[in-house]
């Protein structure tokens, strides 16, 4: 089973709450760039500090499962097919080793690249994909999602 989860505008608190209830392990971020000037507690360095120190693993992947460009006008990461398969390959590793979530900003995953594009690459790998939504209700993946 492989977890998504946005952060949107919670709380860290909420955020660390809703993981720790799926049982979640390991966050992989899969922002792009993993900065936010409306919410510096999810600044990467800020939020790897708040997991580690509730005891949830942290790596960053927006560099390989990203949906915004590093750049600008440069490509998104996971429209290139040798960095998509990168990502996927270390995200894969690191998911059977202990339950993980995908993280990104948007709290919604039909609004983020959780559900357009990572969950059906995930599903293609043996993954159960579950989103974890708003108020920390759990809903497996489905092609067509409407929430």
């Amino acid at each position: 089973m492989l977890y998504t989860i946005g952060h949107g505008a919670l709380p860290v608190d909420d955020l660390l709450r809703r993981l720790t209830a799926n049982g979640v392990r390991t966050v992989l971020d899969v922002r792009s760039l993993p900065y936010s000037s409306r919410a510096p507690h999810y600044n990467r360095t800020n939020l790897e500090a708040e997991l580690v120190a509730s005891g949830i693993a942290y790596r960053w992947l927006g560099d390989h499962l990203g949906g915004k460009p590093l750049v600008p006008d440069g490509p998104i990461p996971i429209a290139e097919p040798a960095v998509l398969a990168a990502g996927v390959t270390e995200a894969t590793g690191l998911a059977r080793g202990a339950l993980s979530a995908l993280m990104c900003a948007e709290l919604h995953p039909t609004h983020c690249h959780r559900s357009t594009v990572l969950a059906e690459v995930f599903q293609g790998q043996g993954f159960s994909v579950v989103h974890i939504l708003g108020e920390g209700e759990a809903v497996l993946h489905q092609p067509t999602l409407d929430l």
